[in-house]
C-alpha cells in the first residue's frame, strides 16, 4: 500500500462520518409481544428513562437501541392499548447487547398502569463470541481490593506477580509497584489497557503504571481470547477498564481505610451531578490520597528493625489519583463527553543488603495522565458514528532515595563505598565525618574536608577537516556544592523517561438489516519517546566520558529534556495505524463476528546499515577523527538506514450460539499483531558509538527493525447456568505465537554488543 494514501484515507472516512472509537458502548434488544396471544406489538415504543435513546417495535416486535454508554438504565415500554412497562436495574457492559424482552398486557385492569419489573443480571451472556469476564461497579466496591490491577489479577486465566521486575527485556527489566499481568501464559506486555477507549500503558514498556480510584470505575472488562478487530497491539489479553460519569442528581461518596498496624491508608471522595445552568449535562469527578508505610505488608516481615515492626523501613508510598468527566447533550441526536484520569505514585523499594543504610534504598516517581475527547453523532435510528482524540503521557523517573533527582550529588570521587575496612557490612551516613576531596598533587596525598565541591565535567570540542565532531576530553568548567558528610553507597543508576501519544479514532456502525451490522473505523497514533539512563552516576564528577555512560534520546547530557539534539540523541516519534471493517451477523440465535484488521507500524527510526562492521559498514576502512596523534572510530550518519515500515493484515472470526436458554456455545479464531514494546527499538547514538568501542560492561540496546509479533489463536468455550445464581464457564484455547522478541549477542568489528531479534516462539 501506498504510505501517501494513508491521510487520503483517513479524510474521507471523517467526511463520511466513518470514523473509530469502540469499546465503551453496548446496545439493549428484545422482543415486544402480547402477553396473551403471544403476537408481536408493532409499534410498540421503547425509551430509556432520563436520555433521549430509544427504538421502535418493528413489524416482528423486535427492537434495538444502539450506542448505549455502559451502564444501568430503566427501559420504558409504551403501546396504545397496553398497559406501560418499566424495565429497572438494565445493565449495559461494553461490545455486548442486554436482551429484554417483554410480554405487555392488553388486559382492561392493566390499562393506565405501570407495571415495574427489575431485570436480573443474566448468568448466560448470548452474544458473547469471546472470553470476556466482567466487573461492575457493585461487584468492585465490595471485593477487598485496591485498583483494577488487583481485580484484573484473582479474574480466571491470569496470574498477577506482585512486586515485580517489569519491561520488555531481562537486562532493563523495572520495578513497578503494581502487579505484572500474565494471562494466559503470555508476557507482561502483551496485556493491553485501556481506559474510557483510549490506550492508557507506556509505550516504551508495553505496560501501565497508572491508578485509578475504585470509587471512580463503572465496569472493568477483562478479554482474554477472541479479540475484536478494534484492538490492535494485543496477543494476551485486554484490560478494559469504563469510568463513572454524572447523573441527574447531586451525589457523592467519601471513603476513609486505615490501620494502624501496617500503616495502610486510602482517603477517597466523589462528587457527581448535573452542570447547573445547561440541560443535558453532566459531571463527575474523583480524588484519592494513598500513603502506606509498608506497600507490600507480610507477617514475615516482623521486627526487621527494632521499632518498626511488621513494617519494611524505607518501603513506602505516597501517592494521588484524579479523575473526571464531563458529559454534553448538543442536541437528542449529538453528544459531547470529555474524561481525564491522573496518578502520581513515589515509592521507595526495600533492599535488604542496604539494611542500615536504607535511606539510599531506590526511589522512584511515576506520573500518568491521559484525556479523552468524543464526540457521538446518531444519524438515525440505525445508524451512528464516533470520532475521538485522546492524550496520554507517562513519566518515570527511579534514583537514589536521598539524593533523586539532583544528579551532581550522586558523584564519588573515590568511587561508591563498598565496606568499612574493619566491618562486615556497608557504613552508613556519618554527617559529620570528613570526606575525601582531592589528591594533592604536590605529595600525592589525599585531602580531606568536612565537605566538599566536586568538579564538573564536560565533553571538550574536537574541530576535524570535516567539521566539528564530540571527541573524548574533558576540562573544569562548574563547580557545585556537595551534600556535606554522605560517605554512604548511592543507589549508582539514574533513569527518566517520558512517552506520550496523540490518537484519533473514529468508528461508523450501521444495521443494515435485522441480520447484519456493520461496522468500519480507523485509529491513528503519533508518540514521542525520551529516555534518559546513566549508568554511573557516582562518576559524574570524575572524569569519565558522560555520554560513553548514557543512554539518551530527548534529553541533553545532563537529562534535561531537549529538542535541540542531533540525530544521534533526539526523541523518537513513531506512528501506527489501522483501518478495520466488521460484519455482525444475528439469525435465529446465531451470533457472527467477522471482519478484518490492517495496521501499518513507521518506527520512524534509523538501524545500522550492517551489523558486522556497524562504524564502517562499506569497507574496513574506519571514518576516524584525530586527536592528540590518535585515530578514533566514530559513528556516522551515513553508516545507518532508515528502519522499514511493516503492514499487517489481521482476519478474526467470532460464533455464538445457544443449546439451550441456560447453555451457550462459542469458538473463535484470530491473528494477532503487537508492536513491539518501543524501548526495544531505540538507542542514542553517542551511547552505541561508545559501546561499539569497547564500553568495559555490557549492556544491550534496540532493533529499529522489529517486526510485530505474530499471534494465531483458536478457542472454543461453553458456559451453562445451573442455578438462578451458580453458572460454570470452560475454555479450550491454543495460541501461536512467533517473532517474539528475544536478546542475542551480534559478532561485529570493533567489539560485539547486545540487540534484539525476532528469534523466539510459544
Amino acid at each position: 500500500m501506498n504510505l501517501k494514501l494513508i491521510p487520503i484515507i483517513v479524510l474521507l472516512l471523517c467526511l463520511s462520518g466513518g470514523t473509530v472509537f469502540g469499546s465503551v458502548v453496548g446496545k439493549i434488544t428484545g422482543e415486544i409481544t402480547d402477553a396473551d396471544t403471544d403476537q408481536p406489538v408493532v409499534g410498540a415504543t421503547v425509551s430509556v428513562k432520563d436520555t433521549d435513546m430509544g427504538a421502535v417495535a418493528d413489524q416482528d416486535g423486535i427492537y434495538t437501541v444502539n450506542n448505549v454508554p455502559v451502564g444501568t438504565y430503566t427501559l420504558v415500554i409504551t403501546a396504545v392499548g397496553y398497559a406501560t412497562v418499566e424495565i429497572s436495574n438494565v445493565e449495559v457492559s461494553a461490545d455486548l447487547a442486554s436482551y429484554h424482552d417483554m410480554a405487555m398486557s392488553s388486559k382492561a385492569a392493566d390499562i393506565g398502569k405501570i407495571i415495574k419489573v427489575t431485570a436480573e443480571r443474566p448468568m448466560v451472556i448470548k452474544d458473547k463470541v469471546a472470553s470476556i469476564q466482567i466487573v461492575r461497579d457493585d461487584e468492585l466496591l465490595a471485593m477487598p481490593t485496591r485498583g483494577f490491577e488487583d481485580v484484573v489479577g484473582i479474574q480466571s486465566g491470569v496470574v498477577a506477580a506482585i512486586q515485580s521486575f517489569r519491561g520488555g527485556n531481562r537486562s532493563r527489566r523495572e520495578f513497578t509497584n503494581t502487579p505484572e499481568l500474565f494471562i494466559r501464559g503470555g508476557r507482561p506486555s502483551e496485556v493491553a489497557f485501556y481506559v474510557d477507549g483510549h490506550s492508557q500503558q507506556d509505550p516504551l514498556t508495553g505496560t501501565s503504571t497508572g491508578n485509578i480510584s475504585n470509587n471512580a470505575i463503572k465496569e472493568i472488562a477483562v478479554i482474554s481470547g477472541g479479540f475484536p478487530v478494534e484492538y490492535g497491539h494485543v496477543a494476551s489479553g485486554i484490560v478494559n477498564v469504563i469510568t463513572q460519569s454524572g447523573g441527574n442528581k447531586l451525589s457523592g461518596t467519601a471513603e476513609v481505610v486505615t490501620d494502624q498496624v501496617y500503616d495502610q491508608n486510602w482517603y477517597s471522595a466523589t462528587l457527581g451531578g448535573p452542570i447547573p445552568g445547561l440541560e443535558k449535562a453532566f459531571f463527575f469527578g474523583s480524588i484519592e490520597r494513598r500513603y502506606h508505610g509498608d506497600r507490600r505488608p507480610s507477617a514475615v516481615t516482623s521486627d526487621v528493625l527494632p521499632g518498626s515492626p511488621d513494617r519494611l523501613p524505607n518501603n513506602s508510598l505516597s501517592g494521588w489519583s484524579y479523575s473526571g468527566k464531563l458529559d454534553y447533550d448538543l442536541n437528542p441526536n449529538i453528544k459531547v463527553a470529555l474524561s481525564g484520569v491522573a496518578s502520581v505514585d513515589r515509592f521507595n523499594r526495600y533492599q535488604h543488603t542496604r539494611l542500615f543504610e536504607n535511606e539510599h534504598n531506590q526511589y522512584f516517581e511515576d506520573k500518568n495522565h491521559g484525556f479523552v475527547l468524543k464526540w457521538t453523532h446518531t444519524l438515525d435510528a440505525k445508524t451512528f458514528y464516533n470520532l475521538s482524540a485522546g492524550l496520554h503521557v507517562t513519566e518515570r523517573f527511579s534514583g537514589d532515595g536521598i539524593h533523586r533527582k539532583d544528579i551532581w550529588d550522586y558523584g564519588r570521587p573515590e568511587g561508591n563505598t563498598t565496606s568499612d575496612a574493619e566491618a562486615l557490612f556497608r557504613k552508613w551516613d556519618d554527617w559529620f565525618a570528613p570526606v575525601f576531596d582531592s589528591i594533592d598533587p604536590s605529595t600525592g596525598d589525599s585531602v580531606f574536608h568536612d565537605s566538599i565541591t566536586p568538579t564538573r565535567y564536560v565533553l571538550d570540542t574536537v574541530v576535524t577537516d570535516t567539521g566539528t565532531a564530540n571527541g573524548v576530553y574533558w576540562e573544569d568548567t562548574t563547580y557545585y556544592s556537595f551534600i556535606h558528610g554522605d560517605e554512604s553507597q548511592v543507589y549508582d543508576d539514574y533513569l527518566k523517561r517520558k512517552s506520550s501519544y496523540i490518537g484519533i479514532k473514529g468508528d461508523l456502525t450501521k444495521e443494515m438489516n435485522r441480520e447484519h451490522t456493520v461496522k468500519a473505523g480507523f485509529e491513528l497514533n503519533r508518540h514521542s519517546l525520551r529516555y534518559y539512563n546513566h549508568l554511573r552516576p557516582v562518576r559524574v564528577n570524575q572524569g569519565y566520558l558522560q555520554y560513553g555512560h548514557v543512554n539518551r534520546y530527548g534529553y541533553d547530557e545532563w537529562g534535561n529534556e531537549s529538542d535541540d539534539e542531533d540525530w544521534r540523541n533526539e526523541a523518537k516519534q513513531p506512528i501506527d495505524f489501522a483501518l478495520y471493517l466488521q460484519d455482525r451477523i444475528e439469525y435465529q440465535g446465531l451470533i457472527v463476528t467477522a471482519g478484518v484488521r490492517f495496521d501499518v507500524f513507521d518506527y520512524k527510526g534509523k538501524r545500522l546499515r550492517n551489523a558486522d562492521l556497524p562504524l564502517d559498514p562499506d569497507s574496513l576502512q574506519f571514518d576516524t577523527i584525530t586527536t592528540n596523534d590518535t585515530q578514533i572510530q566514530t559513528l556516522e550518519e551515513a553508516d545507518l538506514e532508515d528502519s522499514e515500515t511493516f503492514t499487517r493484515i489481521s482476519p478474526r472470526l467470532g460464533i455464538a450460539f445457544p443449546i439451550s436458554d441456560r447453555t451457550q456455545m462459542r469458538v473463535s479464531y484470530g491473528r494477532f499483531f503487537q508492536r513491539p514494546n518501543l524501548e526495544d527499538l531505540y538507542v542514542g547514538y553517542q551511547f552505541m558509538e561508545f559501546q561499539l568501542l569497547g564500553s568495559g560492561y555490557y549492556t544491550d540496546w534496540g532493533n529499529p527493525n522489529l517486526e510485530p509479533p505474530k499471534t494465531t489463536a483458536y478457542e472454543v468455550g461453553m458456559t451453562h447456568q445451573l442455578g438462578d445464581n451458580t453458572s460454570f464457564d470452560v475454555n479450550i484455547f491454543y495460541r501461536d505465537v512467533s517473532g517474539l522478541i528475544q536478546t542475542i549477542d551480534q559478532p561485529s568489528t570493533p567489539n560485539s554488543f547486545g540487540t534484539f531479534r525476532n528469534q523466539d516462539y510459544g
